[in-house]
C-alpha cells in the first residue's frame, strides 16, 4: 500500500478500532450487569421464599401448640410425658392402701427398659417401661381392685398390670383380718421429651 494512502486510511482505521473496542466493551459490560442483577434478583427471591417458609413454618407450629398443647399438657400432669417419677408412684401406693384401709403394701422397681416396638408420633419418641412387683396381704379379692383403681385415680402415673397372683394364706376365714396375699406386676410408661435440636429417630 502507498504511503499516501496509508497515511490517510491510518486515522480511520485507528478510530474504528477504537470504536469497535468501546462497543465490544459496553456488550461486555452489559451482560456482567445484567447476571449481576439475575443473581440479586435470585437471591431476593430465596430470601422472599425462606421469610415465607418461616412464616408458613410458625403458623403450623402455632396451630399445633393451639390443638394439642392441653392434651400434652394433661399428659405431662399424670406422669406419661418426661422422666419417671418414682417416689411418686411409691406415694401413690402408699396413699392407695391407706385409702382402700388395706393391712400395708411392699414393692419392688426394676430397671427402666424400652418398651417393646414403641414409639410416639413422628418424630419417633421411644416409650418406656419401669417394671414394679406388688405385694400386700388382703381381705378378700375385692380389695385388690378398690386398690388398684386407687393407684389409678392418683394420677401419679399411667401404669399397665401384666399379672397378678392370689394366695389363701390359711384355711380359716377370718372377718377383720388378711385371708389372701396378692402379687401383681406392673410396667409404669413414660415418654421421653423431645429436647432441643435432637434429631428424629
Amino acid at each position: 500500500m502507498k504511503p499516501e494512502l496509508l497515511g490517510q486510511l491510518g486515522p480511520r482505521i485507528v478510530m474504528f478500532a477504537l470504536v469497535t473496542c468501546i462497543i465490544v466493551g459496553g456488550v461486555v459490560y452489559t451482560d456482567g450487569i445484567a447476571e449481576d442483577a439475575d443473581l440479586r434478583r435470585t437471591n431476593q427471591q430465596q430470601l422472599l421464599s425462606s421469610a415465607r417458609a418461616r412464616k408458613a413454618n410458625a403458623g403450623l407450629e402455632k396451630d399445633l401448640i393451639m390443638r394439642f398443647g392441653p392434651v400434652y399438657e394433661r399428659l405431662g400432669s399424670v406422669g406419661f410425658i418426661g422422666t419417671e417419677q418414682r417416689l411418686d408412684w411409691v406415694d401413690s401406693l402408699r396413699t392407695a392402701n391407706s385409702e382402700a384401709h388395706l393391712y400395708g403394701v411392699d414393692y419392688q422397681i426394676g430397671q427402666q427398659e424400652a418398651f417393646p416396638a414403641a414409639t410416639v408420633g413422628a418424630a419417633g419418641l421411644e416409650m418406656r417401661q419401669s417394671p414394679m412387683r406388688v405385694r400386700l396381704p388382703l381381705l378378700h379379692e375385692g380389695d385388690l381392685m378398690r386398690f388398684m383403681q386407687r393407684v389409678a385415680e392418683s394420677r401419679r402415673g399411667v401404669f399397665v398390670i401384666t399379672g397378678c397372683s392370689v394366695t389363701r394364706i390359711g384355711s380359716a376365714m377370718s372377718a377383720d383380718q388378711p385371708n389372701l396375699n396378692a402379687e401383681c406386676d406392673l410396667n409404669w410408661i413414660t415418654v421421653e421429651e423431645a429436647t432441643a435440636g435432637a434429631s428424629p429417630s
